[in-house]
């Protein structure tokens, strides 16, 4: 009506709500790891005992099978000692307590039996104690406990981040991968991987995991990936 044309303003839902930081997705937050070359320092700390140390032997004991085994918080806490076989070297877990809702058998390197052995004194009345015993309601370890153990001593980091440890100082030292997925009870999530994949390379995943735990303590692991036995799985 002015002698010019008048353009109208449209506007794109979806670019608003894309530039609204209320519907931006939060950014991912990972699981923090402790660094390679403070473990050797952490395995010092829990090894303290006395006076001098801050963390019940239930806390410490299970800080080691967090670091010995990758297995997860809840995985650990519950665990009872009629699971623990130490003429086997296994702990199996029940399936109730794993993502994966299976069964899942942990081979249990010299280092985590010596302090299973050392805890046994402590929590074991019959073959369903406990292992982690607390005044909880519960019966055993309160979550949390661990994450709020490994700050006190200084490592600002979570428990489940020493999944990630495992899988990147067993990766640099060329481990078969296909062993350290079955470790950590990860799903194969390829169908026809997963058909071929059901074995449960125990035997390889022990000698893995004791050359994990020498190599946690300092030591230099006498065990590569090339003499383990059994045969390598192609990848």
């Amino acid at each position: 009506s002015y002698g010019r044309a008048t353009h109208r303003c449209t506007v794109n839902p979806a670019r608003e709500m894309s530039d609204n930081p209320y519907f931006k997705k939060p950014p991912v937050q990972h699981f923090k790891a402790i660094h390679q070359q403070d473990v050797p320092r952490l395995i010092t700390q829990l090894s303290v005992r006395g006076e001098e140390q801050k963390l019940s032997m239930q806390v410490i004991c299970g800080l080691l099978m967090a670091i010995y085994t990758g297995m997860r918080d809840t995985s650990i806490r519950g665990a009872q000692w009629k699971e623990i076989d130490f003429d086997s070297k296994v702990w199996t877990v029940p399936g109730a307590r794993m993502k994966s809702r299976r069964d899942h058998q942990v081979p249990l390197p010299k280092q985590a039996l010596d302090a299973l052995e050392e805890l046994k004194a402590l929590t074991y009345i019959d073959a369903n104690s406990f292992v982690f015993a607390s005044r909880s309601k519960q019966g055993y370890l309160s979550e949390n406990t661990f994450r709020v153990a490994l700050h006190r001593l200084g490592h600002k980091v979570t428990v489940h981040g020493m999944r990630n440890l495992i899988t990147d100082v067993l990766n640099e030292g060329e481990w078969n991968p296909d062993w350290i997925e079955k470790q950590l009870d990860h799903q194969e999530k390829n169908q026809v991987r997963a058909a071929y994949l059901r074995t449960k390379f125990l035997p390889q995943r022990e000698q893995m995991m004791q050359w994990f735990a020498d190599w946690c303590d300092g030591k230099t692991g006498e065990i590569s990936s090339d003499n383990v036995v059994g045969l390598r799985v192609n990848n």
